[in-house]
């Protein structure tokens, strides 16, 4: 993997070389989970790192340009939808997202399917933005055979609870999640009531201590502010002396006008983190 291959392409492609889209469906919770699956160029070596993307909520801010880039630098990369969202099977909540995840993951991890698409099973990465900070932080805790996790912007559902945030959370679910399938708002709202404690990122962070961890903040951030939903997260690994990175950006939660810085540290952090083995 080279991270300063993030914006640099080959001249031409090469028949039996060039990068390729494969249509995904993963079963989670009985689901179908939709998506695609992006490998590099062949005539970078593989095995290749692996990174699997968690979207937020609902998913319109999109991180393709970020998938891409990283597919430069030499990685697969795995786009999955949550159940209930952008067309996967099944109904939109909180508590299925981890799920979700783990089953992706678990299934790039098979041996069969990493051998398929040049996956290197020990060097597999999660990285999610905003809500999909969240899910891959919480999965990780879950997952001990993975490289590293990156969070950008995370969104933290026990956070909003603690700051008293209750009324944001629900107009978010009630009218960015209308593209979501769902029974109601007010049924993921209480899925997040209820699961509150689960969904911390706080809860059980001890696990994520011999991992390496990417905290990307937005300093400009409004919709999920570091100062109470990341930091803190940083400071109890810090404390603990986990291999945690914490990286300032000076945008909005989306990043939309400092893409490039954000391709620029994700990707160096991930081939920081590459286990030779």
């Amino acid at each position: 993997m080279k991270a300063e291959n993030i914006f640099i392409e080959f001249e031409e492609d090469e028949a039996g070389s060039s990068p390729e889209v494969y249509e995904l469906n993963i079963v989670s919770g009985g689901c179908r989970l939709y998506g695609y699956l992006l490998t590099p160029d062949r005539r970078m070596n593989k095995p290749y790192p692996t990174v699997i993307l968690s979207h937020g909520f609902p998913g319109y801010t999109t991180n393709n340009d970020l998938e891409l880039a990283l597919m430069r630098a030499g990685c697969v990369v795995i786009h999955m939808n949550h159940r209930g969202a952008w067309g996967s099977e099944g109904n939109y909540l909180f508590t299925n997202l981890k799920d979700d995840l783990i089953a992706i993951t678990k299934w790039a991890h098979n041996r069969a399917i990493a051998d398929q698409y040049g996956i290197d099973p020990d060097n597999i990465f999660l990285v999610g933005h905003s809500m999909g900070g969240q899910t891959v932080l919480n999965a990780a805790k879950a997952l001990p055979f993975l490289g590293g996790v990156a969070a950008l912007a995370a969104y933290d559902i026990g956070a909003a609870f603690r700051y008293h945030m209750e009324k944001e959370l629900f107009l978010m679910i009630e009218t960015e999640g209308q593209c979501l399938k769902m029974t109601s708002a007010a049924a993921v709202y209480e899925n997040a009531l209820e699961n509150r404690d689960e969904l911390d990122i706080l809860g059980q962070y001890e696990r994520l201590a011999s991992l390496p961890v990417l905290l990307v903040e937005a300093s400009l951030d409004a919709v999920a502010p570091a100062d109470i939903m990341m930091r803190q997260l940083y400071e109890k690994l810090k404390e603990l002396s986990a291999p945690v990175t914490y990286q300032q950006i000076v945008s909005t939660h989306s990043f939309a006008g400092q893409r490039m810085k954000l391709a620029k540290t994700v990707a160096q952090w991930i081939e920081n983190n590459v286990k030779i083995i």
